[in-house]
């Protein structure tokens, strides 16, 4: 036991060092390089920040799309250094690696099981650059994987606290509000499945202590926070940094097969009797209405084993969802982490690493197709589109083989920790 004790050590150690060498090099390659390693966007972080300092709003920088409060936490970039976010960024990585091991080990997994699991985060290519390229997503992965810590831990208001503060910073996480209700009322407690029971259970039962509790403090801190943005940045704040994810439309890096309706949308448009088609043609291609039925079911029908539940809106809200960048990727796959030790265990895991490997193929066959559209403006469009239908059916092959090999397994039984058990 303690010879794993001291590996886990060593393994956040060498993440650590890892995470601060590409800091550095982040630092040098920059100064030295035509092309950059730091994301475009780290630079309008720091531009934000900048005119905060300067006693003005961060909206004052185009394309600056995020609450007030991360251009605030980022004036060391301007005071300090500008690598001062990339540090930040890079401890929040690590803490979402511990975060990680608490959870899994909660599970019953033991230090084998978390091991594996902060191995995949915390050595994860694609994860470990994105912090220190200069993304803010390790802050959403820490105060999502926070929130699911303290419900396993039972501790419902800290849990409601984090979940408020992460819908205020990303409204994305919205979607598992019935995930969350499902998993704190007392039937799930209970380990009772909604689907499958000869009698439904009662509407009353939804209405719990912890549902209210949970519902009250995470509304209040939402609420809260975004009034108090608002208040300082008024309609400015709303329109950048809540209403234009609502309305936003991308027809370029655009992974969704939609984004073709939104390129021809851009160049056509038809108008009869003053009402603008196309908004309407927006509302319906984009399908809202089928993703939000399939991310709902989804959560309800997996609330009993939360983190499986999570994982699986989020990826299916990924792959439905109009726009589709590759930084979306990190909102399932800081999740994918906590059900390792459980796929490990199938049987059929082997299905699932072909399933894995065709939306990696289907992923490098767009970005093909992509990279003649952006760097020898081809006109590729029909072609790219064509990549976008194939990588979304790899999306959903993907997403229906894990429901088909993991093991869902229930996080309690009257208060109490349960063995996997197969779900009946």
């Amino acid at each position: 036991m303690a010879a794993q004790k001291v590996s886990l050590a060593t393994t956040f150690f060498f993440a650590s060092a890892l995470r601060l060498g590409l800091v550095f090099w982040s630092v040098y390659q920059d100064a030295h390089f035509d092309v950059k390693y730091t994301d475009i966007d780290y630079f309008v972080y720091t531009d934000a920040a900048r005119h905060v300092v300067n006693g003005g709003s961060p909206y004052e920088r185009a394309t600056y799309r995020y609450p007030p409060i991360l251009a605030v936490i980022l004036t060391p970039n301007v005071l300090l250094h500008e690598a001062f976010g990339k540090i930040i960024f890079s401890c929040l990585d690590i803490a979402v690696g511990v975060l990680i091991c608490n959870i899994v080990r909660r599970r019953g997994f033991g230090e084998r099981g978390a091991q594996l699991a902060a191995w995949t985060w915390l050595f994860n290519p694609f994860t470990c650059t994105i912090s220190t390229r200069g993304s803010c997503e390790a802050l959403t992965a820490v105060l999502m994987l926070y929130c699911v810590d303290a419900l396993t831990r039972g501790a419902t208001v800290q849990a409601a606290l984090a979940y408020g503060t992460v819908v205020h910073f990303r409204l994305y996480p919205i979607i598992h509000v019935p995930a969350f209700v499902a998993f704190l009322n007392t039937d799930y407690i209970g380990n009772r499945r909604l689907f499958g029971e000869r009698v439904m259970p009662k509407m009353l039962s939804w209405v719990t202590v912890k549902n209210v509790k949970f519902g009250v403090v995470s509304a209040c801190t939402f609420l809260g926070l975004t009034w108090g943005s608002f208040k300082v940045y008024g309609m400015e704040y709303l329109n950048e940094a809540m209403f234009y994810h609502t309305n936003r439309e991308d027809h370029r890096h655009n992974f969704s097969p939609l984004f073709y309706s939104l390129y021809l949308d851009g160049h056509f448009s038809l108008d009869i009797d003053g009402i603008a088609l196309r908004q309407t043609f927006h509302g319906l291609a984009s399908g809202a209405l089928p993703m939000l039925i399939i991310v709902t079911s989804l959560g309800l029908f997996y609330a009993r084993d939360l983190s499986f539940a999570l994982f699986c809106q989020t990826l299916a809200f990924v792959a439905f969802n109009k726009v589709c960048t590759a930084q979306y990727f990190v909102w399932w796959f800081m999740l994918l982490p906590l059900l390792l030790p459980a796929l490990t265990r199938s049987k059929h895991r082997l299905k699932l690493c072909a399933a894995a490997c065709c939306w990696m193929i289907t992923q490098l066959h767009w970005l093909a197709w992509a990279y003649q559209l952006e760097f020898k403006a081809a006109e590729v469009y029909f072609q790219l589109w064509c990549a976008s239908l194939i990588f979304f059916l790899a999306n959903i092959v993907l997403l229906l083989s894990f429901i088909d090999v993991y093991t869902a397994s229930p996080l309690f039984s009257k208060g109490k920790l349960l063995k996997m058990t197969k779900l009946a």
